[in-house]
């Protein structure tokens, strides 16, 4: 069962519009990024990992049409590549095939639950605090691009976000800290 987004999602894909990648992109990116840290040692390689992904999943979805979860295909491909990547590079010996197998299964239901909670966490903000929350970490929006789009100044843009990380960061764990850690070349 997949949620109205992906629905229509799925219909821009299935009609070749390209702005049902977008969408992915913009859904869904940062977590699976963060899926994808379980398995890999750096940030930059989920990333590779995520945006192979999700270019495999482009040709293929041009080719015919999409059903099924979409959520549950990208993870699954992610969690694929990463363990694919992981063994092609030697870091985990075939001794370890077992342990990586249980953690592919604990950390699919843990970020699940995870996901839920970043989702029930941000509907319990202020309207305003998760509108600036979402455009800065989903959205990857800068403070000055914030405050122009809500209209608002620069300095209730950062006061926002900071009232929205201190509410959040007291009912999440790794995935918060992942999604808003500052990025190279990025300035807010």
């Amino acid at each position: 069962m997949y949620t109205s987004d992906e629905h229509r999602i799925i219909q821009l894909l299935n009609e070749g519009d390209e702005g049902g990648l977008k969408q992915i992109f913009l859904s869904y990116y940062k977590p699976l990024c963060v899926y994808a840290m379980h398995f890999l040692d750096s940030f930059e390689e989920s990333e590779d990992v995520v945006q192979e992904v999700f270019t495999g999943f482009w040709e293929r979805s041009r080719r015919g049409a999409f059903s099924g979860s979409l959520r549950a295909y990208l993870f699954s491909a992610v969690r694929n590549n990463s363990v694919r990547r992981a063994r092609e590079k030697a870091r985990w010996g075939p001794e370890r095939v077992d342990e990586v197998e249980e953690l592919i299964a604990y950390t699919s239901e843990h970020l699940e639950r995870e996901q839920e909670e970043l989702d029930r966490a941000m509907e319990r903000l202020p309207e305003q605090c998760r509108n600036v929350f979402t455009l800065i970490v989903l959205e990857d929006m800068k403070y000055k691009e914030v405050a122009e789009r809500l209209g608002i100044s620069v300095n209730t843009v950062k006061t926002h976000f900071a009232r929205a990380l201190k509410q959040l960061r007291n009912s999440l764990g790794i995935i918060l800290f992942l999604l808003t850690r500052p990025r190279p070349g990025k300035k807010s």
